[in-house]
């Protein structure tokens, strides 16, 4: 089963300072019809701010929650190589077959040293690599022939979340090669669309799935017009005001306030989105409810 089309990633729910699981429930029930799977534990996810136990609980879960012809992508980020093998394994025992993963934080990386990093996790799991490529965050900057570097010599990186806003990559990646390329940041995903990506892993498909797969469609079978429209109308209103830069706070704001999740919690160092931000972001969504012409 080919791993491509919409995979947003998705937040962690927390009740009292604990993992919330049954939350999950209520989000795959409402979106599940129209996405191909979620990213869990990415740092969507707050994976950074949850312990080894607690990543491997989420995964257990959805695991035993996911149909058949969907998919789970777990976050490895990680500065702890056996930390991250370890939930790998887990994830695989679980039947995850993909593993979304950055560059380490906080260490000045080069090519060779991602190289070996991801080379020994793909090693020791066995999972499929999606290369989460996200210069902002991980302060590291690769070009395209560097990505073609790192998945010629791990076999195991057939995919590419390109966060980078340079279009070009995109483009010469689907060009030179055979690497699935998803779109990375919601507030450039219709130019992600243009350069040629093969689905998306960003959270607004989560906020509006039905709407976001009808937009893709169009997209795909070439009604650029109807495809844009839906965008503008629909989808970009709340995508300028949810993000970027508090995307997750905002986003379990609403997700609270549409009784998805049990309360907003974020975890430290994140803070709760405040009264004026989720105003901006009800304005946003309200504005996207309205173009819709879709049952939501």
């Amino acid at each position: 089963m080919v791993l491509k089309g919409n995979v947003p990633v998705i937040p962690t729910p927390f009740l009292n300072g604990k993992l919330h699981l049954s939350d999950f429930d209520n989000l795959l029930s409402k979106t599940i019809d129209h996405l191909d799977g979620y990213v869990v534990c990415g740092s969507t996810g707050e994976a950074p701010a949850l312990s080894k136990e607690e990543r491997i609980a989420v995964v257990d879960y959805l695991a035993k929650k996911m149909p058949k012809d969907k998919h789970i992508v777990v976050g490895l980020g990680d500065t702890n190589l056996n930390q991250a093998v370890e939930i790998g394994l887990r994830a695989a025992d679980a039947g995850v077959r993909t593993a979304l993963i950055p560059s380490p934080y906080y260490f000045p990386n080069s090519l060779n040293m991602v190289i070996e990093y991801i080379g020994k996790i793909a090693e020791l799991t066995g999972l499929d690599i999606a290369f989460y490529d996200n210069p902002v965050t991980t302060n590291t900057r690769f070009t395209a022939n560097d990505l073609i570097q790192l998945a010629d010599a791990v076999p195991n990186v057939k995919y590419i979340k390109m966060t980078d806003h340079s279009f070009s990559k995109i483009r010469t990646l689907k060009e030179k090669t055979n690497l699935t390329v998803f779109g990375g940041d919601d507030i450039i995903c219709y130019r992600a669309f243009e350069a040629g990506v093969d689905g998306s892993m960003i959270i607004t498909p989560s906020v509006f799935p039905a709407e976001f797969r009808e937009c893709w469609e169009a997209y795909q079978s070439g009604d650029r017009e109807k495809s844009f429209d839906i965008y503008t109308k629909v989808l970009l209103p709340f995508i300028i005001m949810f993000g970027p830069g508090d995307e997750i706070p905002t986003t379990k704001a609403l997700f609270h306030h549409l009784g998805i999740f049990s309360s907003s919690e974020t975890r430290l160092p994140l803070l709760k989105a405040d009264e004026q931000r989720f105003k901006e972001v009800m304005l946003g969504y309200k504005k996207g409810l309205s173009g819709s012409t879709l049952q939501v």
